[in-house]
């Protein structure tokens, strides 16, 4: 798919999927992932968070910013492609509402050296172009800034389930965007897996260095946050890491 169809099919199905006001599996802090053994408050990623300016990319209704903000950051700013989720996020917090950004992460939003954190909660694999995405973050932190992402392990993307057995479905080395339905109504969304290797390359080719990656068992259960997916499933996550975390820091 090209850069412009990816961009405009996740605008349009998250408009729709927060429209349709159904629930559907979801990721905020203080958790990093579905299934995710330990969170924010376990993992303490965030080395000093009071006064902090924390900017969210993919920032769905601010529910990361929400939990981050009641620990003492300072400012918190936002970027989502869903003029839907940047109005619930505005709602949230009319004090910050000017700094809300109906935008892709690709596109740069001219702000440069300022945040202390950039945060890509269960976000970085809708976007089109992962390496424009981690130059403009590159941009927007401060010199000492770090750069936070969680999102689905990319062999968990290959597993399936066939009856009783979980198999080996998908290549790991594919990393096209694809069409995949998120929620009751099975709204389209475009989505691709993200090499752990490709993630780790492409900061650094934008100048950051890798400070920390996790990736743990997880808790086995039925649902994400009450919701049940035929994706998110515990006889996958049984033999594989549902989540993948990277803390990445500028190079200086």
């Amino acid at each position: 798919m090209e850069k412009e169809e990816i961009i405009n099919i996740n605008k349009i199905g998250w408009n729709k999927l927060i429209n349709s006001k159904k629930q559907f599996a979801n990721t905020s802090l203080p958790e990093y992932g579905p299934f995710f053994k330990r969170n924010q408050n376990d993992i303490k990623l965030f080395e000093n968070i009071k006064d902090a300016k924390v900017l969210d990319l993919g920032c769905g209704a601010g529910q990361s910013l929400e939990y981050l903000y009641q620990r003492g950051a300072k400012e918190v700013w936002e970027i989502d492609i869903s003029e839907e989720q940047i109005l619930k996020a505005r709602n949230r917090f009319p004090k910050f509402r000017d700094n809300f950004y109906v935008s892709p992460m690709e596109s740069y939003i001219e702000i440069k050296n300022y945040f202390d954190y950039v945060i890509s909660i269960f976000s970085i694999g809708y976007v089109s172009d992962l390496s424009k995405t981690f130059e403009n973050v590159y941009k927007y932190l401060n010199t000492y800034g770090e750069f936070i992402i969680s999102w689905t392990h990319p062999f968990y993307f290959c597993l399936d389930i066939d009856g009783n057995n979980v198999i080996l479905n998908k290549s790991y080395f594919k990393e096209d965007s694809e069409i995949i339905t998120k929620g009751p109504d099975k709204i389209e969304l475009a989505q691709k897996n993200v090499m752990i290797s490709t993630m780790i390359n492409t900061a650094i080719k934008n100048n950051f260095y890798l400070d920390t990656i996790l990736e743990e068992e997880t808790v086995m259960k039925d649902d994400v946050n009450g919701y049940k997916s035929n994706f998110w499933r515990k006889e996958k996550t049984q033999n594989c890491p549902s989540t993948i975390i990277f803390k990445f820091k500028k190079y200086i």
